[in-house]
C-alpha cells in the first residue's frame, strides 16, 4: 500500500531558461558546477563543449519524458503512447523495486549559497525515501553522483525533518543499456569540508574517495539485493505458514496443483548427533573420524 507523502517546498525561485536559482533577490549556485566540480575537477576536462552540450540536450529530453511518465501518466506503461526503450527500462526499475513517484525536480537548498533540483523523489510501499538522479552520460561517474545525491539528501532532510532518506540511486541509461545503481552516502564531515573549501577557494583542497569505485558499486548492489531477499524471505515464510495452516485445518496430507506439490509434515521429535558433546567427551575418537575436505574460496560478509 503506497503512502501519500507531502514534501515541504523551499522559498526558492528557479528560472528554467537560464538555470538560475534565487532566494529573494539573492542568486544561489547549483552544486554540480561548483561543489561537485571542486571535488572532481577533471571529470569532463578532455570532452569538447559541443559534445557536452549535445549530451545535455539528450539528457534533458529523457529527464522530461520520465517526469511526464510519472506525473501525466501516473507511471502506467500501458497508458504511455509509444514508450521508448528508456521509458521501458525506467518502468521496469520502478516495478522491480516497488517504487512510486513522490516528486520531480524537487528543489533543495542550504538557504545561503546553494540550490539544486533532485531529478526524482520516490518511495517504496513502506514510505522509505529514495532520491534518484538520472544519468545518460557514456560513463556512470559513480563517485560524482554519490557526492551529488549525498548533498541533496542532507538538504532534503533539513527541509523535511520527519522524513529520512533510505537510498541514493543513480538510474543510468545509454545506448539501450540501463542500470539501477545504489550509492553510498558521503559523511556530513566530508560535505562540510568540501563546502568550506569551495567558499574559501582553497587551492590545496583534495577530495578523498575512501573506497574504490569498483568495490563500492558492487557492495551497494549487494547490500540492496540482500535487503530485498531478506524482505522477500519474511513474506515467503508468512505465505508458507498460511498454506500449512489451511492444510492443517482441512486435515489434508498433500495437495498437488499445476504449479507444485505440497505435503503436510506433522510435528515430531527427531534425534540428532551432538557433535560438540562427542568432541568434548571423546576427543580421540572425534579426531579419528575427522577427514580433510578441500573448499572453494569464499567471502564472509557482515552488513552493518
Amino acid at each position: 500500500m503506497t503512502q501519500n507523502i507531502k514534501l515541504n517546498k523551499p522559498k526558492i525561485t528557479f528560472i528554467e531558461e537560464t538555470h538560475q536559482y534565487f532566494i529573494g533577490k539573492k542568486q544561489l549556485k547549483g552544486i554540480t558546477g561548483t561543489l561537485v566540480r571542486k571535488a572532481f575537477p577533471d571529470t569532463y576536462k578532455d570532452i569538447p563543449e559541443s559534445v557536452l552540450m549535445k549530451a545535455a540536450e539528450r539528457g534533458g529530453m529523457i529527464h522530461n519524458s520520465f517526469e511526464l511518465f510519472c506525473t501525466v501518466f501516473d507511471s502506467d506503461i500501458k497508458m504511455y503512447p509509444n514508450p521508448t526503450e528508456e521509458i521501458r527500462a525506467f518502468n521496469s526499475m520502478l516495478v522491480s523495486y516497488g517504487l512510486h513517484h513522490v516528486d520531480s525536480e524537487y528543489l533543495v537548498t542550504d538557504g545561503e549559497d546553494f540550490a539544486s533540483a533532485i531529478d526524482g523523489v520516490f518511495a517504496d510501499s513502506d514510505g522509505n525515501i529514495y532520491l534518484v538522479d538520472y544519468k545518460t552520460t557514456s560513463t556512470l561517474h559513480y563517485d560524482n553522483v554519490s557526492l551529488q545525491l549525498s548533498i541533496y539528501a542532507r538538504w532534503f532532510e533539513e527541509q523535511n525533518p520527519d522524513l529520512k532518506v533510505k537510498e541514493l540511486v543513480c538510474m543510468w541509461f545509454k545506448n539501450g543499456q540501463s542500470r539501477f545503481q545504489p550509492l553510498p552516502r558521503v559523511s556530513e564531515e566530508k560535505i562540510d569540508a568540501l563546502i568550506k573549501a569551495y567558499l574559501e577557494d582553497d587551492p590545496d583542497y583534495k577530495y578523498e574517495v575512501e573506497v574504490p569505485e569498483a568495490f563500492s558499486s558492487t557492495e551497494q548492489q549487494y547490500r540492496l539485493v540482500t535487503a530485498r531477499i531478506d524482505a522477500l524471505k519474511i513474506e515467503q515464510d508468512a505465505l508458507k505458514e498460511k498454506l500449512m495452516k489451511m492444510m492443517e485445518a482441512n486435515k489434508q496430507k498433500s495437495i498437488k496443483t499445476q504449479y507444485g506439490s505440497y505435503s503436510y509434515v506433522a510435528a515430531s521429535t527427531k534425534k540428532t548427533f551432538d557433535t560438540k558433546l562427542f568432541k568434548d567427551t571423546e576427543p580421540e575418537h572425534y579426531e579419528y573420524y575427522l577427514k580433510d575436505t578441500t573448499t572453494k574460496p569464499s567471502i564472509r560478509i557482515k552488513l552493518n
